[in-house]
């Protein structure tokens, strides 16, 4: 077996290993705000995160056949790199979620969540306190994954907010 194959089998492995224990930090994720004390607000941006991760998961194991065989060694090598890209996927999955929540982000193509009728909440946690229907949800999860997945679409939506609009003030 080639350095280059051993490296993409001992990236797979880690990822795998990864993977299995997001799974189980989810799952009980989930069993602990549907039947323990915690609000349900964080199940969706949990959710989106998770989401995330799984994409970002998905396309480091699709770009291991395209790396270098210098990026390939340096993620064979260490658990962080490994776990870097994910993580950075989960990332950007909340920054889109909130990109959503603050209709930045609108149209067809992406969920539309309203605030909740009973406005209790104070401050910070009003930002999470939303609802929407299902298929909202299910594109939230969907353009959970594609953050996660390509790291670049987030990144770019987000340099459009870099710019000013063209026209703004008479100059």
């Amino acid at each position: 077996m080639t350095d280059t194959l051993a490296n993409i089998r001992k990236i797979s492995n880690r990822l795998a290993l990864c993977l299995g224990v997001l799974v189980v930090v989810v799952v009980s994720g989930a069993l602990f705000s549907n039947y323990g004390p915690t609000e349900d607000i964080i199940a969706a941006p949990m959710a989106a995160f998770a989401v995330g991760v799984v994409g970002g998961f998905v396309g480091l194991q699709r770009r291991l056949k395209t790396m270098s065989a210098d990026d390939l060694t340096l993620l064979a090598n260490s658990w962080v790199y490994v776990c870097l890209s994910p993580l950075v996927g989960g990332i950007l999955a909340i920054v889109l979620y909130v990109l959503f929540l603050s209709t930045l982000v609108s149209g067809d193509l992406f969920p539309k969540f309203v605030p909740d009728a009973s406005d209790d909440r104070k401050g910070f946690s009003n930002i999470f306190a939303v609802h929407g229907t299902g298929v909202d949800y299910a594109k939230m999860l969907f353009w959970s994954f594609i953050a996660g997945f390509s790291e670049r679409f987030v990144t770019d939506i987000v340099s459009k907010f870099e710019n000013p609009p063209a026209g703004g003030n008479g100059g």
